[in-house]
This record gives C-alpha cells, sequence and structure tokens, in this order.
C-alpha cells in the first residue's frame, strides 16, 4: 500500500511548494548543518533523548523505518522523545519488509532496531541535499521537505552481500523562526 501511495507523495509535494520554496545547493546545506549533526548523532548514540528533543522543532520528528515517508509515520513530539526510554506503550510504526507484519514496539526498541543499528557517527559517505536512490524503497525525502536539508549517513555494506547488507541513515532539519530543527528521521536499507 506504501509504495501505491507513493507515485502520489512524489507529486503532490511539488505540486503544493510555494514560489519561495527550493532546495538549499549542497554546499550551503553542509555549511548550515555541519555543526548540528554531530551534536544529533551524539544523541542518538548516547540515547539522550532529553538532548535529541532539544533539537526538534514544535512540529515533533516524523520517524519512518524506512526512507520513504507518509502521513501514517509516527510523528513524536519533544516530551514523547523525553520519556522514550521509559515509555512502555508499544505504537505502531509500520510494517516490516519482506513479511508485512506490523513495527509494534516501544519507542526505545524502534530507536534500537531502526535508528540507531550502526554506529553512524564513523559513515563511509556524507551527503547534503543530494538525493541518492540506493534501494527499492522509493527516497522521497527530499520532496518532504524541498525547502529543507536532507543528510544521509552512509555506511557501504561489505563481504558477498555488500549490495544488500548497506545502510544509511538520515536527518531531515528545516529552517524556521527559532532556527534550524530536526523534522525527521528515516532509515535507507535494502528491502525487497
Amino acid at each position: 500500500m506504501k509504495r501505491l501511495a507513493a507515485s502520489l507523495l512524489l507529486v503532490l509535494p511539488v505540486l503544493a511548494l510555494p514560489a519561495c520554496a527550493q532546495q538549499t545547493e549542497p554546499k550551503a546545506a553542509r555549511q548550515a548543518v555541519q555543526a548540528l549533526v554531530p551534536k544529533v548523532l551524539e544523541a542518538l548514540a548516547k540515547r539522550d533523548f532529553d538532548r535529541l528533543a532539544t533539537f526538534v522543532g514544535d512540529n515533533g520528528l516524523t520517524v519512518s523505518p524506512y526512507v520513504m515517508l507518509d502521513d501514517s509515520d509516527v510523528r513524536l513530539s519533544r516530551p514523547d522523545l523525553q520519556s522514550c526510554v521509559t515509555d512502555r506503550e508499544v505504537r505502531l510504526w509500520g510494517e516490516r519488509d519482506g513479511s508485512g507484519d506490523p513495527i509494534e514496539i516501544t519507542c526505545s526498541q524502534y530507536f534500537d532496531e531502526f535508528v540507531w543499528n550502526a554506529d553512524y557517527r564513523q559513515p563511509d559517505e556524507v551527503l547534503y541535499n543530494e538525493p541518492r536512490q540506493r534501494g527499492n524503497e522509493i527516497n522521497n525525502n527530499h520532496d518532504y521537505a524541498p525547502d529543507g536539508i536532507v543528510v544521509e549517513l552512509h555506511i557501504r555494506g561489505d563481504g558477498d552481500q555488500a549490495a544488500m547488507n548497506w545502510k544509511s541513515l538520515r536527518l531531515i532539519f528545516r529552517d524556521g523562526e527559532k532556527g534550524l530543527s530536526l523534522i525527521a528521521i528515516t532509515r535507507d536499507v535494502w528491502t525487497i
């Protein structure tokens, strides 16, 4: 269902763009967020959700277990993030690739499995506002925030399965009245 809706998701944001919305060039995007990205990654690595919440804007943080964002994705408020480690609420985060089984886990379990599943502080490649289609899932991150900055932290695959065991974490920022805010986190992996 999510892939079927992808075509509309790729077209609708472009049609709804205000005339002034345009993507920041990669060099300018890098300069704008390069000091912020390590702080966000450090908060994720240390599971410091109080610190992570300080980077999130008033509209919360949208998280997607895969690279494609849509309206069904979970949006966490700052208080949701601050209580992530202790919150025992089981949420529906999406569907598991391959089986279609629901991803029904706690916030803490979600971040362990679908966000910080590798040390993204040591990526093989970092891209700033450079759209890259790596796997089967449609990457609509740049369409989701056409006026934002998408930072991809990519870890190459290794061994015989290198074409399938790579992974990327994408952090999406938007500039607002209070400066840059983290508005979304997606994960890109090989999907079936």
